[in-house]
């Protein structure tokens, strides 16, 4: 039995939610990146490139890798390990590793891996000869957006006793 597709509903890039625009920015500058790797790859193994030719033409398939690109940042962002970074590079910026393992309490090689991860996702970026850990601005959108939500929760919950 051949696979159905499911229809893919993307909004327009003009996206008017600064949340959803830093984030989704974010994200495509990783899958352009991802996509260049794999353009380079492809010409090596087969020699003709068609694999990049066939996604840009392939709508659904862009698309669906937007969402499944943007669901997985928010899972790696949503690991409570990562979000502590997250939210100590929201206050300050940039952090020395050895700054975030003082702030997260995290050890230094799980701290690597979650960074690694977060880089990964397109949350923070890494500037190893200044040992400097950079929030990017889907980090930032990400830390607010929790945020406002928990603000929004705890005042609900106390306004309902």
């Amino acid at each position: 039995m051949a696979k159905q597709s499911t229809p893919v509903h993307i909004q327009s890039a003009k996206e008017d939610d600064p949340t959803a625009r830093a984030l989704g920015l974010d994200v495509a500058g990783i899958l352009r990146y991802q996509a260049d790797v794999l353009d380079r790859e492809d010409r090596l193994e087969s020699g003709t490139g068609r694999w990049r030719e066939s996604f840009q033409t392939d709508q659904t398939a862009r698309h669906l890798a937007a969402k499944e690109s943007v669901l997985r940042t928010i899972q790696i962002a949503s690991n409570p390990e990562c979000f502590r970074i997250i939210e100590a590079l929201h206050t300050s910026e940039n952090l020395t590793s050895s700054e975030l393992v003082e702030i997260t309490g995290l050890g230094r090689l799980t701290l690597q891996e979650r960074i690694g991860d977060l880089v990964s996702a397109g949350l923070v970026s890494k500037i190893p000869e200044a040992d400097q850990i950079v929030i990017t601005a889907g980090g930032h959108a990400i830390a607010e957006l929790v945020r406002r939500a928990a603000a929004v929760t705890a005042h609900d919950l106390a306004s309902k006793r």
